[in-house]
């Protein structure tokens, strides 16, 4: 019998399936990028209510389908936290939706991302409030690269220094830096251009 994972997951899109189950797609920090199908998710009653809704972080149980092509079966699920208050901030729920997508345009599956999920979660957070996208979504952007390998090294002990002090910010370690709105604005090109270059939409 195939071993069974239990991991964290987060929720970036969940599709309608057939009468009353979903097709959900989203991360975990251990494995990457994963979809399932959950049946009889939509089904609500007395005593029944949705758990798997947009940006909600489940405790989840699976084992691996011999079939490598077949969707994967939730065995359980724990609802651990929501991100809900992102619907009452229009701009930031939309930001949230564009960053979502291109997690799962660009995550691979069975793969560790670890530090791209602890930003997400950072981001999220600062979202879910009344701050605005920026700077929070390009440092989930700069972490998602920094993970990958794909940013360049710094040019000086300054820049190195700066560089840390963002991406620890990013992964909820450090309290962010005061950044100017120039500097905000430049860092947000710089990723921008990053990522086009690297071939990630």
């Amino acid at each position: 019998m195939a071993s069974l994972h239990r991991t964290v997951y987060l929720v970036l899109r969940h599709t309608p399936f057939q009468e009353s189950s979903l097709v959900i797609s989203g991360m975990t920090p251990d494995l990457g990028r994963l979809n399932f199908i959950v049946k009889g998710a939509r089904r609500t009653g007395k005593k029944r209510f949705p758990q798997i809704g947009l940006f909600r972080e489940l405790g989840i149980e699976f084992r691996m389908p011999d079939d490598q092509n077949s969707l994967l079966t939730l065995s359980h699920i724990e609802p651990l936290r929501d991100f809900d208050r992102l619907a009452l901030h229009t701009e930031n729920y939309i930001a949230a939706c564009d960053y979502a997508r291109f997690l799962l345009a660009n995550v691979k599956p069975m793969l560790p991302s670890g530090q791209t999920y602890a930003a997400l979660i950072t981001m999220l957070h600062a979202l879910c409030g009344s701050e605005r996208p920026e700077p929070w979504l390009t440092l989930a952007q700069l972490t998602f690269l920094n993970e990958a390998g794909l940013l360049p090294e710094p040019e000086g002990e300054r820049e190195a220094s700066l560089l840390n002090e963002l991406l620890s910010a990013a992964l909820g370690e450090k309290e962010l830096p005061d950044l100017s709105e120039e500097y905000i604005l430049k860092l947000s090109g710089w990723a921008k251009r990053l990522l086009r270059h690297h071939g990630l939409h």
